[in-house]
């Protein structure tokens, strides 16, 4: 009796299901983060109590905020070319799994979206690396 009130809900239990995963993904992902950094500063105050050095490495990721490692990997010549050529070759793989799949269809051309798009961003990244002064 309790349950046939419940039977209409049984098909919406997979997209409310699949809705929560990214939603604990992110949650888990922060609360893993801020954990570490729990950890961190309870190590560094337990050595500052005992009067021991703190190793350089645990400071520099404290003063590391969110806008220096966005310049930081801002200044990475190379960050668009690994994107880029995960879409080509994905792009090229999806148009031959679905030329074997099914000869003389048209679902070979669904390959072209990731392909066209990591020929963009491969094109983005050879004009602004051209527009970069070298680094030593």
């Amino acid at each position: 009796m309790f349950f046939e009130h419940f039977h209409n809900l049984g098909p919406l239990l997979i997209p409310i299901l699949a809705l929560c995963i990214p939603i604990v993904a992110i949650v888990a992902h922060y609360t893993g983060r801020a954990n570490s950094e729990r950890l961190r500063h309870e190590t560094i105050r337990e050595l500052a109590r005992a009067g021991q050095p703190i190793p350089p490495e645990l400071l520099t990721d404290l003063q590391d905020t969110d806008l220096q490692r966005a310049k930081r990997d801002q200044a990475n010549p190379n960050r668009i070319l690994v994107p880029a050529l995960i879409n080509m070759a994905v792009g090229a793989g999806l148009m031959v799994m679905f030329s074997l799949m099914m000869p003389g269809a048209w679902l070979w051309s669904i390959g072209l979206l990731p392909l066209l798009i990591g020929a963009a961003l491969g094109v983005y990244w050879h004009f602004e690396r051209k527009q970069q002064p070298p680094q030593p």
